[in-house]
Protein backbone atom coordinates (compact mmCIF):
# COMPACT_ATOMS: atom_id res chain seq x y z
CA UNK A 1 0.00 0.00 0.00
CA UNK A 2 1.37 3.41 -0.55
CA UNK A 3 1.78 5.74 2.20
CA UNK A 4 1.17 9.44 1.86
CA UNK A 5 2.26 10.49 4.81
CA UNK A 6 6.11 9.57 5.84
CA UNK A 7 5.95 11.12 9.28
CA UNK A 8 2.99 13.13 11.73
CA UNK A 9 4.62 16.51 10.97
CA UNK A 10 3.57 15.67 6.76
CA UNK A 11 0.18 14.77 7.61
CA UNK A 12 0.02 18.04 9.56
CA UNK A 13 1.44 20.07 6.70
CA UNK A 14 -1.17 18.41 4.54
CA UNK A 15 -4.13 18.92 6.66
CA UNK A 16 -3.19 22.61 7.10
CA UNK A 17 -2.92 23.03 3.86
CA UNK A 18 -5.83 21.42 2.35
CA UNK A 19 -7.77 23.59 5.38
CA UNK A 20 -6.67 26.90 4.49
CA UNK A 21 -7.79 26.32 0.97
CA UNK A 22 -10.96 24.94 2.09
CA UNK A 23 -11.47 28.61 3.87
CA UNK A 24 -10.53 30.42 1.48
CA UNK A 25 -12.96 28.71 -1.06
CA UNK A 26 -15.66 29.07 1.36
CA UNK A 27 -15.64 32.92 2.30
CA UNK A 28 -16.79 33.96 -1.31
CA UNK A 29 -20.19 31.89 -0.35
CA UNK A 30 -20.27 32.66 2.87
CA UNK A 31 -20.18 36.48 2.21
CA UNK A 32 -22.48 36.02 -0.55
CA UNK A 33 -25.00 34.27 1.75
CA UNK A 34 -24.61 36.79 4.40
CA UNK A 35 -25.18 39.72 2.06
CA UNK A 36 -28.61 37.41 0.85
CA UNK A 37 -29.13 36.98 4.22
CA UNK A 38 -29.03 40.68 5.05
CA UNK A 39 -31.53 41.73 2.06
CA UNK A 40 -33.94 39.02 2.97
CA UNK A 41 -33.85 39.97 6.51
CA UNK A 42 -34.63 43.24 5.64
CA UNK A 43 -37.86 42.13 2.99
CA UNK A 44 -38.66 40.00 6.21
CA UNK A 45 -39.47 43.29 7.77
CA UNK A 46 -41.54 44.75 5.25
CA UNK A 47 -44.50 43.13 6.25
CA UNK A 48 -44.68 45.59 9.29
CA UNK A 49 -45.22 48.28 7.46
CA UNK A 50 -48.93 46.75 6.92
CA UNK A 51 -51.57 48.59 8.62
CA UNK A 52 -53.37 46.72 11.73
CA UNK A 53 -56.32 46.50 10.38
CA UNK A 54 -55.75 45.58 6.69
CA UNK A 55 -54.49 41.72 8.34
CA UNK A 56 -57.57 40.81 10.91
CA UNK A 57 -56.88 37.24 10.05
CA UNK A 58 -53.60 37.66 12.10
CA UNK A 59 -55.58 37.98 14.95
CA UNK A 60 -57.26 34.03 14.91
CA UNK A 61 -54.47 31.53 14.26
CA UNK A 62 -50.29 32.07 14.63
CA UNK A 63 -49.30 29.19 11.94
CA UNK A 64 -51.74 31.20 9.20
CA UNK A 65 -50.09 34.42 10.31
CA UNK A 66 -46.87 33.46 10.12
CA UNK A 67 -47.23 31.33 7.00
CA UNK A 68 -48.75 34.99 5.62
CA UNK A 69 -45.43 36.80 6.81
CA UNK A 70 -43.51 34.12 4.77
CA UNK A 71 -45.41 34.35 1.87
CA UNK A 72 -45.46 37.96 1.58
CA UNK A 73 -41.85 38.12 2.06
CA UNK A 74 -41.29 35.52 -0.74
CA UNK A 75 -43.70 37.95 -2.66
CA UNK A 76 -41.88 40.63 -1.81
CA UNK A 77 -38.33 39.25 -2.83
CA UNK A 78 -39.57 38.20 -6.27
CA UNK A 79 -40.31 41.86 -6.79
CA UNK A 80 -37.29 43.02 -5.34
CA UNK A 81 -35.51 40.30 -7.79
CA UNK A 82 -37.74 41.61 -10.89
CA UNK A 83 -36.29 45.36 -9.94
CA UNK A 84 -32.87 44.55 -10.11
CA UNK A 85 -33.59 42.77 -13.21
CA UNK A 86 -35.36 45.53 -14.65
CA UNK A 87 -32.87 48.22 -13.66
CA UNK A 88 -30.38 46.20 -15.74
CA UNK A 89 -32.73 45.97 -18.45
CA UNK A 90 -33.47 49.92 -18.38
CA UNK A 91 -29.94 51.10 -18.09
CA UNK A 92 -29.21 49.35 -21.44
CA UNK A 93 -31.88 51.36 -23.22
CA UNK A 94 -31.40 55.09 -24.62
CA UNK A 95 -33.34 56.86 -21.59
CA UNK A 96 -32.04 54.75 -19.01
CA UNK A 97 -28.53 55.86 -19.79
CA UNK A 98 -29.59 59.15 -20.32
CA UNK A 99 -31.13 59.18 -16.66
CA UNK A 100 -28.44 57.56 -15.53
CA UNK A 101 -25.52 59.33 -16.75
CA UNK A 102 -27.77 62.26 -15.24
CA UNK A 103 -27.93 60.97 -11.67
CA UNK A 104 -23.97 60.15 -12.25
CA UNK A 105 -23.44 63.77 -12.68
CA UNK A 106 -25.33 65.19 -10.00
CA UNK A 107 -23.89 62.57 -7.48
CA UNK A 108 -20.21 63.36 -8.95
CA UNK A 109 -20.96 66.74 -7.75
CA UNK A 110 -20.11 65.95 -4.26
CA UNK A 111 -17.20 66.77 -2.99
CA UNK A 112 -16.02 63.30 -1.38
CA UNK A 113 -18.61 61.25 -2.47
CA UNK A 114 -17.50 61.40 -6.04
CA UNK A 115 -13.85 60.28 -5.51
CA UNK A 116 -16.02 56.95 -4.02
CA UNK A 117 -18.26 56.97 -6.57
CA UNK A 118 -16.09 57.40 -9.51
CA UNK A 119 -13.89 54.38 -8.52
CA UNK A 120 -16.47 51.75 -7.69
CA UNK A 121 -18.12 52.90 -10.71
CA UNK A 122 -15.12 52.23 -12.67
CA UNK A 123 -14.52 48.73 -10.95
CA UNK A 124 -17.53 47.23 -11.18
CA UNK A 125 -17.70 48.48 -15.25
CA UNK A 126 -14.52 46.68 -15.15
CA UNK A 127 -15.56 43.20 -13.66
CA UNK A 128 -18.96 43.59 -15.26
CA UNK A 129 -17.58 43.87 -18.89
CA UNK A 130 -15.18 41.01 -18.53
CA UNK A 131 -12.27 42.94 -20.53
CA UNK A 132 -9.54 41.34 -20.26
CA UNK A 133 -7.62 44.30 -21.81
CA UNK A 134 -7.97 46.35 -18.76
CA UNK A 135 -5.34 43.93 -17.10
CA UNK A 136 -3.59 42.56 -20.08
CA UNK A 137 -0.37 42.11 -17.99
CA UNK A 138 0.80 40.82 -15.10
CA UNK A 139 4.30 42.17 -13.63
CA UNK A 140 6.31 41.97 -11.10
CA UNK A 141 7.29 45.31 -9.67
CA UNK A 142 10.27 45.55 -6.51
CA UNK A 143 7.72 47.37 -3.75
CA UNK A 144 7.62 48.31 -1.65
CA UNK A 145 11.34 47.74 -0.64
CA UNK A 146 14.40 46.80 -3.00
CA UNK A 147 14.28 42.36 -2.52
CA UNK A 148 10.85 42.76 -2.44
CA UNK A 149 8.04 41.98 -5.39
CA UNK A 150 4.82 41.90 -5.94
CA UNK A 151 2.54 40.95 -8.25
CA UNK A 152 1.32 44.19 -10.38
CA UNK A 153 -1.70 44.50 -13.27
CA UNK A 154 -0.67 46.76 -16.12
CA UNK A 155 -3.35 49.52 -17.05
CA UNK A 156 -1.80 50.92 -19.69
CA UNK A 157 0.82 53.70 -20.62
CA UNK A 158 1.57 56.74 -19.05
CA UNK A 159 3.46 59.91 -19.72
CA UNK A 160 6.91 60.53 -17.82
CA UNK A 161 6.51 61.94 -14.82
CA UNK A 162 9.94 63.56 -15.63
CA UNK A 163 9.92 65.01 -19.25
CA UNK A 164 12.47 62.42 -20.66
CA UNK A 165 11.64 59.96 -23.07
CA UNK A 166 11.90 57.01 -20.90
CA UNK A 167 8.75 54.80 -21.22
CA UNK A 168 6.32 54.58 -18.40
CA UNK A 169 3.32 52.64 -17.60
CA UNK A 170 0.66 52.90 -14.76
CA UNK A 171 0.27 49.65 -12.57
CA UNK A 172 -1.92 48.40 -9.88
CA UNK A 173 -0.70 46.88 -7.00
CA UNK A 174 -3.22 45.11 -4.93
CA UNK A 175 -3.93 44.24 -1.51
CA UNK A 176 -4.38 40.41 -0.04
CA UNK A 177 -6.68 38.90 0.11
CA UNK A 178 -8.99 41.89 -1.19
CA UNK A 179 -7.76 42.80 -4.77
CA UNK A 180 -10.42 45.22 -4.75
CA UNK A 181 -8.25 47.64 -3.16
CA UNK A 182 -4.40 48.56 -3.80
CA UNK A 183 -2.16 51.22 -4.97
CA UNK A 184 -1.79 53.03 -8.48
CA UNK A 185 1.79 53.20 -9.28
CA UNK A 186 3.50 55.20 -12.40
CA UNK A 187 6.85 53.51 -12.89
CA UNK A 188 9.65 53.00 -15.91
CA UNK A 189 8.48 50.13 -17.45
CA UNK A 190 12.29 48.82 -17.69
CA UNK A 191 11.83 48.28 -13.77
CA UNK A 192 9.15 45.77 -14.06
CA UNK A 193 9.46 41.96 -15.21
CA UNK A 194 7.01 39.99 -16.90
CA UNK A 195 5.79 37.73 -14.38
CA UNK A 196 4.39 34.96 -17.55
CA UNK A 197 1.17 34.46 -15.10
CA UNK A 198 -2.36 34.99 -16.69
CA UNK A 199 -4.69 37.29 -15.04
CA UNK A 200 -6.58 34.75 -13.66
CA UNK A 201 -3.74 32.90 -12.36
CA UNK A 202 -2.54 36.26 -10.29
CA UNK A 203 -5.91 36.61 -8.78
CA UNK A 204 -6.13 33.48 -7.53
CA UNK A 205 -2.85 34.37 -6.18
CA UNK A 206 -3.30 36.79 -4.48
CA UNK A 207 -7.04 35.55 -2.93
CA UNK A 208 -5.27 32.64 -1.53
CA UNK A 209 -1.95 34.59 -0.06
CA UNK A 210 0.33 32.62 -2.18
CA UNK A 211 -1.60 29.01 -1.46
CA UNK A 212 -2.66 28.28 -5.19
CA UNK A 213 0.47 30.43 -7.14
CA UNK A 214 1.67 29.55 -10.41
CA UNK A 215 5.22 28.03 -9.78
CA UNK A 216 5.74 27.18 -13.44
CA UNK A 217 5.29 31.13 -13.76
CA UNK A 218 7.00 32.17 -10.50
CA UNK A 219 10.55 33.27 -11.14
Amino acid sequence: MRRYFRSPKDFASLFRKHFLTGVFVMIPFLAVAWIMGKIFAALWTLHLLIPEEWKPIYHFDPLVAQLLNFAITIGLTGVFAFLVSSLGWFSKRIIGVRVLAFLSTLVQRIPVVRAVFSSLNQLLKTMASGDKQQFSRVVYLEYPRKGTWALAFVTGPAKSPLGDKEKFINVYVPTTPNPTSGFHLVVPESEVRDSKMSVETAFKTILSLGLASDEAGAR
